[in-house]
């Protein structure tokens, strides 16, 4: 097997591959950052605060189809994630740099919905395009460089991170884990027109970053968080591999969209909460009292579980019957999964 392309990427995984090139750039990396690559975003302190930045790239036909949304919704979708990024950080966005990969079957028309797009949710979310660049390639793509900040200098900023989690905090998640899986479902079943699923088709094609709870949640002492994009237990993994800690999560608990339940029952609806991607919710990790607060009709937040000593680096979804509970599937690896991500 070649050592190049895509049996490289699909052989080693996202995450493997991720460690592989930071461990090679080791000698060229920063080492004054205060948050190391590996976070939602990286972190170095300014004269006035803490500069927060991030950068995603979205291919045409692995983080998105068109037959599924329109290129409005790819140009929402695209600033959504990245602003995920900073909002799970406890960051404030400011500016977005995207280079974009124009493929021979993009029209005038679709470019102009692209460009729509990014302009409705850079409204929407606070944050402005400061430029970018434009070429041609084989197919359609973005690259997008996210810029915020959190304002004061103290010796330990404010910052959300995966690697704060401590024996004895809880765990909460925003929102409803799984309405975004649940609308790409429900697309591809051909049951987009139904009567009562709207919120979940709005899920998946017009996500929102939760900017302000993230915020909020750093100011309020917070330290641990990360945003639900490639699966709720795939990201709890991130937390207890960076904190080594352990993590139990109660299926009981988890605030499932009751449109999902309707349309997939409640069996799936499960599933796709455990392992769907792209809800951009937020997960919260800290003491219970804290959590609570956060919790509000706007944004629901709600306790799911625990941080354990035991078993470091591990998830575990207890169902009601008392077992653990294994999904079909944990989370979207986009070096393995294609087509767009989904559980």
């Amino acid at each position: 097997m070649s050592d190049t392309g895509e049996s490289l990427v699909t052989a080693l995984g996202e995450f493997t591959l991720i460690d592989r090139i930071v461990e090679r750039l080791d000698a060229a990396a920063a080492h004054d950052l205060l948050v190391p690559t590996g976070d939602d975003a990286a972190a170095w302190r300014t004269h006035d605060g803490v500069a927060v930045a991030t950068i995603d790239a979205l291919v045409e036909g692995t983080h998105w189809r068109t037959d599924t949304m329109a290129w409005g919704d790819v140009g929402w979708r695209a600033v959504t994630a990245n602003v995920s990024d900073l909002a799970a950080m406890g960051a404030e966005p400011q500016y977005l740099l995207i280079a974009t990969t124009l493929g021979p079957d993009l029209t005038i028309d679709d470019l102009d919905g692209l460009i729509d797009g990014i302009a409705e949710s850079c409204r929407f979310h606070g944050v402005r395009v400061a430029g970018g660049d434009v070429v041609r390639g084989p197919v359609t793509a973005l690259s997008i460089a996210a810029y915020g900040k959190i304002e004061g200098g103290t010796a330990d900023a404010p910052l959300l991170r995966r690697s704060r989690a401590r024996a004895g905090d809880f765990v909460a998640v925003s929102g409803t884990p799984g309405a975004s899986g649940a609308g790409l479902a429900l697309i591809e079943a051909g049951r987009a027109a139904e009567v009562g699923i709207e919120m979940l088709l709005l899920a998946h094609r017009r996500p929102v970053a939760r900017v302000a709870l993230g915020r909020a949640a750093a100011a309020s002492g917070l330290r641990c968080g990360m945003d639900i994009s490639d699966g709720l237990l795939q990201d709890l993994g991130h937390i207890a591999e960076a904190s080594e800690v352990g993590i139990e999560i109660a299926a009981a608990s988890l605030p499932l969209p009751a449109a999902a339940v309707d349309a997939l029952g409640v069996q799936a609806a499960l599933d796709l909460a455990l392992g769907g991607g792209e809800d951009f919710e937020l997960i919260l990790v800290g003491p219970r009292d804290a959590l609570v607060r956060l919790d509000t009709p706007e944004v629901p937040v709600t306790l799911i579980g625990r941080v354990i000593a035991d078993h470091p680096g591990e998830v575990i979804v207890w169902g009601p019957d008392g077992e653990a509970y294994e999904p079909p599937r944990r989370g979207w690896d986009q070096t393995r999964d294609s087509g767009e991500r989904r559980s």
